[in-house]
């Protein structure tokens, strides 16, 4: 493939006619897509929406009957900064500017294309609204950068309906969060939240776990099993990783989504269930659908809202209020914030990628705080975040959980305490004195340390 134009590095995209003039929302130029080469030579689309799909599918916004063309080919988005386009996984391939993409700003004149049609963007005088909250929280989640007030806003005007929400994002971006606090933040939250992980059940059990099943349906159905959909009645099912979901259940989960009812495995009973339906997957669903391995239809019926929880390394403004509001939940709220170097750990914070998202970040958080030393140095915490980055695909037994938790959690902290003082000393040459001045802590604690790991 060739280079990635990517939006996160782009420097000015111009389609910002007025920033923020209030506190919730942005105002956009619209937009229309001229085609100036193929089958629809000489049209014009207007793009009202904040997401605009193509592809040969009769479902995008725009359908091109093109053999080239994937189902689900490409997609324009809406986003703080203007507009941009997103390849969705196709066969062929999006062109900007004549080279093949995966994400690209658009700006007026940008020209684009997608099996034989070329299409320019040309930007409009009229104006659209890209609607925030007002707040910086919904319920648990936190946040005050755009894309989390985006979040907030979609959260707070569809948690009341009965909508079916489909989430998407990286792992640890806290989509079961979200879901959970739209749920009480919705007229259900009196009744069941009923979560089905789809990755960690056996291929075998899914049916049984989302239908429930009759006695004798097989081996070891012993007695009749009610199943999530019948569990939560009234209230909530969270399918998570929906996108693991076999294809062989796909058509079964369509069919009690479209008609509300379900058939436990083994049994001929048909039983009608009231329950609201959100999803969530780290895939990229639209992917997975132009690759065959999920339907299509059952897309559109799960994602009636869609929601896009963005990573942490997108929203690095967020960051310290973050780390502030885990501090208070491991510290105590009644305890006062000892932060050591705020500005150096600022600093290290924003250049670190965070791979695993805010629960790396709240892990980090956690591991700090029980900490002996005061103030917390959170930036002496960071390398564990990337020392697991370095070695995220290979298992640690160390850190099974066939130990007590607080056991395991303490060598931890004492493996870094270990590390760093070895290193400290190292870089200043076993001068104690010098040594406490550069890491900030008292001598008499770093002399504690020196002796409890033996390193003089």
């Amino acid at each position: 493939m060739a280079d990635k134009i990517n939006p996160s590095t782009a420097t000015s995209p111009t389609l910002i006619l007025s920033s923020r003039d209030e506190s919730n929302r942005i105002l956009v130029q619209k937009c229309k897509l001229l085609a100036v080469s193929g089958p629809l030579k000489g049209r014009e689309f207007v793009v009202t929406s904040d997401t605009f799909t193509m592809g040969s599918g009769r479902t995008n916004d725009l359908m091109l009957e093109d053999s080239t063309v994937s189902r689900r080919h490409c997609e324009i988005q809406l986003i703080p900064e203007g507009y941009s386009i997103r390849d969705l996984g196709s066969t062929n391939g999006t062109y900007v500017q004549g080279v093949r993409i995966k994400s690209a700003f658009l700006d007026e004149g940008t020209e684009f294309q997608l099996g034989s049609t070329r299409l320019v963007f040309c930007p409009l005088q009229e104006m659209m609204e890209y609607k925030l909250s007002n707040e910086e929280a919904f319920g648990k989640l936190l946040g005050r950068s755009v894309p989390m007030r985006r979040v907030f806003y979609v959260a707070e005007r569809f948690a009341k309906t009965d909508s079916t929400i489909m989430i998407e994002g990286e792992t640890g971006t806290g989509k079961e969060v979200l879901a959970e606090e739209i749920h009480r933040h919705s007229t259900r939250s009196d009744k069941p939240f009923i979560v089905i992980d789809c990755a960690s059940l056996a291929k075998d059990l899914v049916a049984s776990e989302l239908f429930g099943h009759g006695k004798g349906a097989f081996t070891g159905a012993i007695t009749d099993r009610v199943g999530a959909f019948e569990h939560a009645e009234g209230g909530t099912v969270f399918l998570d990783e929906i996108g693991d979901l076999t294809p062989e259940l796909q058509p079964q989960l369509l069919r009690v989504i479209e008609k509300r009812e379900v058939k436990r495995v083994g049994s001929n009973t048909i039983r009608k269930i009231n329950v609201r339906i959100i999803s969530a997957t780290n895939k990229k669903l639209q992917n997975e659908v132009n690759s065959g391995n999920f339907r299509e239809d059952l897309y559109f019926r799960l994602s009636v809202i869609n929601m896009e929880l963005p990573p942490l390394r997108k929203r690095k403004d967020d960051i310290a209020m973050l780390a502030e509001a885990f501090l208070k939940e491991f510290i105590g709220s009644k305890a006062p914030l000892e932060v050591a170097n705020i500005d150096e750990a600022a600093r290290a914070f924003r250049n670190h990628d965070w791979p695993g998202n805010v629960r790396e970040l709240r892990n980090l958080v956690e591991i700090a705080s029980h900490s002996e030393q005061r103030p917390i140095d959170l930036a002496a915490f960071l390398y564990l975040a990337r020392t697991r980055r370095s070695h995220n695909n290979e298992p640690n037994s160390r850190f099974t959980a066939d130990r007590p938790f607080k056991v395991v959690k303490q060598e931890l902290i004492q493996e870094f305490e270990m590390h760093y003082i070895a290193d400290l000393l190292k870089r200043h040459s076993d001068n104690v004195s010098q040594a406490a001045r550069h890491a900030d802590i008292e001598r008499a604690y770093l002399q504690r340390l020196i002796r409890k790991y033996g390193l003089r």
